[in-house]
């Protein structure tokens, strides 16, 4: 009889903890920032200390000075990854800029023109600005979709 009960309270704290978790999500999620957009990385990628899987992903950044906020689309995953400086750019798209790095991939920068910044999270080295410049083409943007 008291293991039903134990086990009824903990089922009852449970559907509690869910229901108050997934409200505040979509609080999250709908809230204002200033920059909103999604974006669907191919493959893996290092962006700041977090490493992402392919896949459909939520990136809000709601203050130049607090890190930007990284939702898997499932909900499941969350990251949080500070720029390292901002640069003024208001050219070009909504884009994350990624450099492959051997068998890696990273993200350097999110260029949100709309804002007239790009938020930097590696810089490129001498030799990769380099390499750029001779090849003109060994970063990869993908698309980020802005949302108000």
């Amino acid at each position: 009889m008291m293991k039903k009960t134990i086990r009824s309270a903990i089922k009852i704290f449970l559907f509690v903890v869910l229901v108050l978790v997934s409200s505040t999500f979509s609080d999250i999620v709908n809230a204002d920032s200033f920059f909103r957009g999604t974006v669907t990385l191919p493959y893996e990628v290092r962006w700041g200390q977090a490493v992402l899987q392919p896949g459909d992903y939520l990136i809000l950044v709601r203050s130049l000075s607090l890190p930007a906020q990284i939702y898997s689309k499932d909900g499941n995953q969350m990251f949080f990854t500070s720029a390292l400086f901002t640069e003024l750019n208001s050219k070009g798209r909504a884009r994350l800029v990624i450099t492959p790095n051997g068998d890696k991939h990273v993200v350097d920068s999110l260029n949100m023109p709309l804002s007239g910044i790009s938020l930097i999270y590696e810089p490129l080295t001498k030799t990769q600005r380099e390499n750029i410049a001779i090849a003109g083409h060994l970063q990869h943007q993908v698309a980020v979709t802005a949302r108000k």
